[in-house]
């Protein structure tokens, strides 16, 4: 048996199937990611319909502005890890809006956005292994990590950033009309460069370490994104 990922030439049909499949409400997505639209209604999307979906999906808020709903497109697998090693914390997830806006996440954690209005990460990248990847939950994970971003606008290129992970409680959260129990972790980030230091926020289930929700600075000059797992990714086995 061996594990079958979406591929890149399913992605337009794939896509096409996410606007005709879902709510009206899909379909303004894109521009409500790209214009970070203040004053409109959030998108809530009924649980049953969630939960019936072949997609998986989460909720995208930029800041204070309407709340969207938003379908994975693309699964994409670690070139350099074999097969067996592959598991849902270490595959880039790219979801995608109806006007190509695009956030890609590993784990929750945010790796890249394209057509955010007030900018984009482009890249985050380090030599070790993120500990969001690694599992929060785990005594095991290292709770200090150097990482280097870059954004624009501007040209914003190596950015040195430091951080350091602490868990800040347990808490109870409602997603999907389910009750869920979540460990919270705080990463406090320093970019020495800049004078600049932040914080980001993920809730981790405590069995699986997997991010279901996250509160997440999307480069150190522009505004945070707070990203709600709903349904998650899953591997199919082809026989």
């Amino acid at each position: 048996m061996s594990l079958i990922f979406q591929n890149k030439n399913l992605l337009p049909l794939l896509f096409i199937f996410s606007l005709t499949g879902c709510s009206n409400t899909f379909v303004q997505i894109g521009g409500m990611l790209k214009d970070s639209v203040v004053g409109l209604p959030d998108d809530d999307i009924p649980a049953s319909e969630i939960d019936q979906s072949p997609y998986s999906s989460i909720y995208v808020r930029v800041n204070d502005s309407h709340r969207a709903y938003v379908l994975l497109a693309l699964a994409e697998t670690p070139l350099t890890l074999p097969v067996t090693s592959i598991n849902s914390q270490n595959v880039e997830l790219k979801w995608i809006s109806s006007d190509a806006g695009m956030l890609v996440t590993r784990n929750g954690r945010l790796l890249k956005t394209i057509n955010l209005f007030d900018g984009n990460r482009i890249n985050i990248h380090s030599e070790k292994t993120d500990p969001v990847t690694l599992g929060l939950h785990l005594s095991s994970t290292p709770m200090q990590w150097q990482s280097t971003i870059d954004w624009q606008p501007g040209y914003h290129i190596n950015y040195q950033q430091h951080s350091t992970f602490t868990f800040v409680s347990d808490e109870t959260l409602t997603i999907n009309d389910k009750t869920v129990t979540l460990k919270k972790f705080n990463e406090h980030v320093v970019v020495a460069n800049l004078n600049i230091e932040y914080d980001n926020q993920f809730w981790v289930d405590e069995s699986t370490g997997n991010v279901i929700k996250s509160y997440q600075k999307i480069a150190p000059n522009l505004p945070y994104i707070d990203i709600t797992l709903l349904k998650p990714y899953g591997f199919k086995d082809k026989e």
